[in-house]
């Protein structure tokens, strides 16, 4: 297999963690692609090696050795899992994520996080996502890169109400190409 960049994934599962596995494996310039579930992939790849991890027990450090690039699209709401629920996955697994990350000696690390973050709302989402963002620019990465979109213009498995209203109202800015 050609030298390329090496990448470890976490939210392979979710609406746009599935996009980016996709990509990641059409794209040329990366060798491998590592992802990280709690159970088996559906998905099979030549460059794919999936790791059945136990977020909650914390993630062992083997599972980031000789990974040049991590990203991370893990994410859950608080409707879905309740407030605790909420800031285990979206903080607690995240940063877990990002410091053995950097601790393997990872260079670089991607973050989904969202429009509007920032670690002194008052708004728990919001400031969740701020404070993770924070946490993850203070580890110094060769380069961390946090992405910031608004709503996800997605068909999605799961409804969740206020996209639904953001999706009618923003559908006229919608691109013609549907992740």
């Amino acid at each position: 297999m050609a030298t390329g960049f090496r990448v470890l994934l976490a939210g392979s599962t979710g609406e746009t963690g599935k996009v980016l596995l996709q990509r990641l494996l059409d794209d040329s310039r990366v060798s491998k692609v590592r992802t990280l579930g709690r159970r088996e992939s559906t998905i099979t790849h030549e460059k794919l090696d999936h790791k059945i991890v136990d977020f909650e027990a914390g993630l062992s450090e083997d599972v980031f050795l000789e990974q040049d690039v991590a990203m991370c699209t893990l994410g859950t709401t608080r409707g879905k899992s309740g407030k605790e629920g909420f800031l285990r996955v979206d903080r607690d697994y995240i940063l877990d994520f990002a410091t053995k990350s950097k601790a393997a000696g990872v260079k670089q690390f991607h973050l989904l996080s969202s429009q509007g973050a920032n670690a002194d709302s008052s708004f728990l989402y919001l400031q969740t996502k701020g404070m993770v963002d924070k946490k993850v620019h203070e580890m110094e990465f060769e380069r961390a890169v946090v992405y910031r979109p608004a709503v996800l213009l997605c068909d999605r498995q799961e409804s969740r109400w206020g996209e639904a209203v953001s999706r009618k109202h923003l559908g006229c800015f919608e691109s013609r190409r549907r992740m």
